[in-house]
């Protein structure tokens, strides 16, 4: 009877050592999807960071070209170099301070 307790218990642990490696798997894999998005999204990430003027030409093209290695690092240029726009909330902060003249 203790040889087959001894099995159930090793074959139980096996088993649950598998659950645990594919638990492992899985998360690696989905820890790896989302640093490749981060990635694959920085010259987005970056004009949004700054108000780029043309954020949303930033992310369509990075959505549509992003695969591409020269449009990815040409859209991280162009990110970093355009014209930066006042956030909203400070344009609506310093119109409300200088109304405008009647």
């Amino acid at each position: 009877m203790s040889t087959l307790m001894a099995i159930s218990i090793v074959v139980l642990a096996l088993i649950g050592l598998g659950i645990a490696a594919i638990f492992l798997h899985i998360v690696v894999w989905l820890l790896g999807a989302i640093l490749g998005l981060f990635i694959y999204f920085i010259p987005s990430i970056i004009a949004a960071a700054r108000h780029h003027e043309h954020f949303l030409w930033v992310l369509v093209l990075n959505i549509v070209l992003g695969w591409s290695g020269i449009a990815w690092i040409i859209l991280i240029v162009w990110a970093i170099l355009g014209e930066r726009r006042e956030p909203p909330l400070r344009r609506l902060s310093a119109d409300a301070l200088n109304p405008p003249a009647r």
